[in-house]
């Protein structure tokens, strides 16, 4: 089972993710206020953090520095853009700042699934390459 992080300050679209992820069999801790998520990530690491860019206390560019920084650089878990900002600038933007992925909201559970399972399949390879 895997402990993915979600910061979405839209309840409806929380407990969607919620309800898509936990289906599948993993643990979901939910945060309403990047900053909030950000101190609790700092003692409890997620497999994978998912990541609204439009927050009410911080701006979703400044939570991706913030996270990657705080969580190891590039040790730290994939972070994906979950946001209704659409477009081939805004994905640019996401992966400049070191998104892993990029969802566009509205989206289907498939492609929520397909993306998460992605991320920690690659995940895992890389942590056993690397205790290997």
């Amino acid at each position: 089972m895997s402990y993915i992080l979600l910061v979405e300050d839209n309840q409806q679209n929380a407990d969607l993710v919620i309800h898509i992820l936990s289906s599948q069999g993993h643990q979901i801790k939910h945060f309403l206020r990047g900053l909030d998520a950000a101190a609790y990530a700092r003692h409890n690491c997620p497999d994978l953090i998912l990541l609204d860019f439009d927050l009410p206390d911080v701006d979703g560019r400044t939570m991706i520095l913030t996270m990657r920084r705080q969580l190891g650089g590039n040790a730290a878990p994939p972070i994906v853009a979950v946001t209704a900002r659409t477009g081939h600038i805004e994905m640019a933007i996401a992966e400049r700042f070191g998104c892993s992925a990029f969802i566009s909201k509205p989206f289907t559970p498939d492609r929520l699934i397909d993306v998460v399972s992605r991320l920690l399949k690659a995940e895992a390879l890389k942590r056993n390459t690397t205790s290997a």
